[in-house]
């Protein structure tokens, strides 16, 4: 009877698994843009805690001017990151026949060093990567991240406008003050450590991005605004983002240039700025925030990344810091809660 009463709930487990992957990836054009607008709300709400903290003279800034400081801040930025993506888009147009140009020069003296008799053309190179392919994911991706703006905008105005009553809410919903005392509890936690991942990795990122910039430019890099924001973006994907970010601006640097030098010193400089910020920078501002385990950062990457795309690499993070806080809460599922944490410590 009783390994009869296994099975039976192991296959409960299994089909509750399967039906919410399948729910996770049907209903992903309504979960992306509810948690991309719970992410934007925690980064308001830490750039609002900080902008209170600053004090000029014995005036403290109210919690409203603080967020609507914070919201023209965040609009700003959003405004230049269009002003470099429309101002660069016909210049890239411009510039392509000139690095198709040297892109084929490049090929043809390889193929000579190789010794092989046939030379294929860089179309025909293209094509054998499948480029075409992977330039339609991304672009899809981007695509359905970018009209999706509208929806996040919205969900983020309505979370500040329940924000007030979400205690009341607690409250009401729970048997007792005690419960609802331990459900507040968790989820200010959840909230807190999602604040300072989101805010930490932004100042990171920006920080990343701002460093890239400086070494494109000083070696002469074509788009280096373009590169740079391309940097802060990848910055938030974990381990893979870095890679991206010094090998894409690194290849540019071989169809721009006739020599190998300006490749060597974007290798090597953004090299460094990644591995300067990513091992040392970081891990001092964020390594008491986070507690969790490099190979399920990796799990978690790939996984979020096969269902819902760019934008589940972007989210993987918070999400499994979201899983993590609420598994540790509850002792049927603290131990996955200590398979997820870096050193199996959740007392922190």
């Amino acid at each position: 009877m009783s390994t009869r009463g296994g099975l039976v709930n192991t296959t409960n487990v299994l089909l509750i698994i399967l039906i919410s992957l399948v729910l996770l990836y049907i209903g992903q054009d309504f979960l992306i843009p509810l948690v991309l607008a719970i992410m934007t709300w925690s980064l308001l709400n830490a750039f609002t805690d900080h902008i209170q903290k600053i004090r000029l003279g014995k005036i403290k800034l109210s919690r409203k001017l603080a967020l609507l400081l914070s919201i023209i801040a965040l609009s700003s930025l959003f405004l230049l990151v269009y002003q470099i993506l429309a101002s660069q888009s016909q210049a890239l147009e411009a510039a392509a026949p000139v690095y198709e140009k040297n892109f084929n020069a490049i090929l043809n003296d390889l193929v000579t060093r190789l010794g092989i008799e046939e030379v294929p053309s860089s179309n025909q190179f293209l094509e054998s990567v499948n480029l075409g392919s992977l330039l339609s994911w991304l672009g899809g991706s981007v695509g359905s991240l970018l009209s999706s703006l509208f929806l996040v905008l919205i969900y983020t105005a309505f979370l500040f406008a329940e924000q007030p009553v979400m205690v009341k809410k607690l409250n009401a919903l729970a048997d007792n003050p005690a419960d609802a005392n331990d459900m507040y509890g968790i989820l200010t936690q959840i909230a807190t450590q999602v604040q300072n991942y989101i805010w930490m990795k932004t100042l990171v990122s920006l920080a990343t991005s701002l460093l890239s910039y400086l070494v494109l430019i000083w070696v002469g890099v074509d788009f280096a605004a373009v590169w740079a924001l391309l940097v802060f973006m990848l910055n938030f994907i974990p381990n893979i983002g870095s890679i991206l970010s010094v090998m894409l601006p690194a290849l540019l640097t071989l169809v721009q240039f006739d020599t190998l030098t300006p490749f060597l010193f974007i290798a090597v400089g953004l090299g460094a700025v990644q591995f300067i910020i990513g091992n040392i920078v970081e891990p001092a501002l964020m390594g008491k925030s986070l507690n969790l385990s490099s190979l399920m950062i990796i799990l978690s990457l790939t996984f979020w990344g096969l269902l819902w795309g760019i934008p589940g690499m972007f989210l993987s993070v918070p999400i499994m810091v979201m899983f993590a806080i609420v598994c540790a809460k509850f002792d049927n599922l603290r131990g996955i809660a200590v398979i997820l944490s870096a050193d199996g410590n959740l007392e922190r």
